[in-house]
This record gives C-alpha cells, structure tokens and sequence, in this order.
C-alpha cells in the first residue's frame, strides 16, 4: 500500500488489544484509527478514545485486527467481509465451527488466523514437529503456563503445538497447564528416550512480544490476497 493503512482494533482494553497499541509506534505503516471495547467505551488508550463495536465498519477502515472474544469473532469477520477488508484473529477457544467460517471466508479476503504470534513461538510448533518425528518411540509431554486471568485451558497455543505434533507423528500428546501469576506464557515440550531427555522451551517474557508479532502479521496481511493464512507464512517472508 502506497500509505498507512487504518486499522480497527477489537478487543482494545484487552491485554493484548492495550500492548498493541502501545507498540503501534513500532509500524508507521499502520494507523490505528478506531479501538472498540464492550467494556471500556469512553476511556482513551494511546490517544486513542474507544468506543462499542459498530455495526457497520467506518468507510476508510482497511484491516481488522481481532483480539475480543470467541463469541464475538463471527460478528467481527462478517464485517470485514461486507467491507471487504483484511482480518487478523489472535482469539483463543474458537469452536471448529467459526474455524470453518474463518476458513470459508478467505475465499473472499485474506484472514490470518494464530493462537500465538509472538515469532519463537512459532519457530517452537516447527521444531517439536521435527523432534518428535525424528525420535519415534519417546515418551512425549507438553507444560504449560499462563496469568490467572487465562480463560481457556488448556491454551490455543498448547493445542496448536499438540496438534503440530500429531500432524507429524499421528499421535497425540499430553497437556498438562498451569495457571498462576501474571505469567506471559512458556511452553515446554518434552521427549524422553533411552538414557536421555529433550526439552524444547519458549517463555514470553513480556506481552509486547506477541504485540510486536501481531503488528508485523497485520502489516504482511494487507499486502496479500485473498486465502487463509498462518503465522509461519509471515516469517517465512
């Protein structure tokens, strides 16, 4: 695009929704010129002034970047599609119903969908795959641990490694999750063989990680065509 793209925030005063606009600055291609919260119309974020969900997109809008809730995200990818903009989802615990929805979509504009955006992260799923499928016969595990406030459990990115690793061993894995503190998130994944013991680790040590992958997809995003996109076709670029 010739110019900064605007972009509508949906789950602004969310913990996620607040980081990314505290890590706007980082992408000057990006304009975030509407944040919408149920919860928090009224208050200003990073000059920002939030307001409730509309029920139809603003006119200059060019992208949607969805950080609300799973009940939500049906609503938030129809208005992309009536606007015919990009859309971005960072929700967690979506049914395989909007999944499919999600996915029938991109027929129509580019969707990116990842439980986790933060890059390591995804460099993890990629490198447990290999692991496990290269060490057939090792006993495997994934731990898990997030903030208290972490409502699904366990997580969209636990899920998203486990089924990484059955897509390459056509075994499922055990997931055990914890949640205390205010933890960004770590991910272990374990193997257990004869005489020796793998562990591959990826700790956030800090929400702007995430924000910082979200931002970078969000600018890739707008870029592409229409089809349903991964956060390993974003480093791939």
């Amino acid at each position: 695009m010739s110019k900064a793209a605007v972009i509508a925030l949906y789950g602004a005063a969310g913990r996620m929704g607040r980081e990314i606009l505290k890590q706007a600055w980082r992408h000057d291609r990006l304009i975030f010129g509407y944040g919408y919260d149920v919860a928090a119309a009224g208050e200003i974020l990073e000059m920002i002034t939030l307001d409730k969900p509309p029920e139809k997109l603003p006119s200059d809008v060019n992208g949607i970047m969805d950080f609300s809730a799973a009940s939500a995200v049906a609503d938030h990818v129809n208005l992309a599609l009536e606007a015919g903009v990009p859309y971005l989802c960072g929700v967690t615990g979506l049914s395989e119903e909007i999944t499919n929805e999600l996915r029938a979509s991109a027929n129509e504009i580019p969707i990116l969908y990842s439980p986790n955006m933060a890059p390591g992260m995804n460099v993890m799923f990629r490198l447990a795959a290999l692991a496990a499928r290269v060490l057939p016969g090792y006993e495997r595990h994934i731990f898990e641990v997030h903030h208290t406030q972490k409502k699904d459990s366990p997580s969209g990115t636990a899920l998203h490694l486990s089924q990484a690793v059955e897509d390459a061993t056509g075994e499922s894995t055990e997931i055990t999750a914890l949640r205390m503190g205010d933890v960004p998130g770590e991910h272990r994944f374990l193997l257990g063989g004869p005489g020796e013991r793998l562990e591959i680790i990826h700790r956030a040590d800090s929400r702007a990680v995430f924000a910082v992958g979200a931002l970078r997809a969000m600018e890739w995003l707008l870029k592409r065509s229409p089809g349903y996109y991964k956060m390993a076709e974003v480093l791939e670029t």
